[in-house]
């Protein structure tokens, strides 16, 4: 359970603190942590003299089409299926290594299969093609995939407050300019995991960034990841996005339940209808109107 925080939008001081819930060991760790990850997040504004006032003519240039340059690590240094950089707490060693085990024996499944965005801070990884939207006030950033977007108030504004907040697929995103850095809170995401063959995570996480075009073709995502039931330690990690220089390339919006061939079996593997079963989906036939009407063949 979050701490119910109430702050002057634009400043750095914390107002009141409150716990809506009664202090058990488990909201007193969370409290712990999240006070870290805020208190980074608030350290780097007051650093930062309270972020640099953004004007459309001071902006910085992230035009372009881009997409992840590590595949779908969340640490690059460490390829999937393997162990992690993260230091994990014995409950979630043990489901990684169960996942690990699974996976050698041809056991398992993402729930993007079943056409779920990817969540955050998996959403960091995910291979898709991106686009970053900045303007004076808020930076959305689009993920081709089911064309998520990702919203991140610069405006001020603090945190959505604890009796109105619920865990989303992107999380509760705020952040300042720190010259052309841009620095991000997120917090009251969903439970997850880091990418395929990768730790999970709680819906206790919460991150700071600092995200820098650290040169014309390279965007760089400085990430430390705080959560209280899955890590020992903050993890820290450096995602980069790579310009994609296709001429004239477009990001297009799909839905990937149109021709979503795959199913969850008994054992929680995953499986393939094959063309000729029963429900396979031809690709090439996609639902195209509320009517369900397919073009024809």
């Amino acid at each position: 359970m979050h701490m119910l925080l109430r702050r002057i939008a634009a400043g750095v001081a914390i107002i009141t603190v409150c716990l809506c819930v009664p202090r058990t060991v488990a909201a007193q760790e969370y409290e712990r942590w999240y006070k870290q990850s805020e208190q980074q997040f608030l350290d780097l504004k007051q650093k930062a003299r309270g972020g640099t006032k953004m004007t459309w003519d001071k902006l910085p240039d992230w035009t372009g089409v881009w997409t992840h340059d590590g595949g779908t690590r969340f640490d690059p240094k460490i390829p999937n299926y393997a162990p992690t950089s993260a230091k994990l707490t014995p409950e979630y060693r043990a489901k990684f290594e169960k996942k690990l085990a699974d996976q050698k024996q041809g056991v398992e499944w993402d729930h993007l299969s079943y056409c779920l965005p990817a969540g955050f801070p998996r959403w960091i990884t995910e291979p898709f093609l991106r686009e970053f939207i900045v303007r004076p006030e808020e930076v959305w950033w689009i993920n081709e995939q089911q064309s998520e977007v990702r919203r991140i108030y610069i405006d001020g504004r603090g945190h959505v407050p604890e009796d109105e907040a619920y865990a989303t697929w992107t999380g509760d995103s705020i952040g300042f300019w720190d010259g052309d850095t841009l620095v991000v809170h997120t917090i009251n995401n969903k439970e997850g995991q880091y990418n395929r063959g990768q730790p999970d995570y709680s819906d206790k996480v919460s991150t700071v960034e600092r995200i820098r075009k650290v040169s014309a073709d390279v965007i760089e995502d400085d990430i430390t990841v705080y959560d209280p039931l899955s890590l020992v330690e903050p993890w820290h990690v450096v995602n980069r996005y790579v310009r994609v220089k296709t001429p004239n390339l477009r990001i297009n919006m799909w839905s990937c339940e149109e021709n979503n061939n795959v199913v969850k079996t008994q054992d929680g593997s995953t499986q393939f209808i094959l063309k000729g079963e029963t429900g396979y989906k031809d690709p090439n036939s996609l639902i195209t109107g509320p009517g369900g009407t397919q073009p024809p063949k």
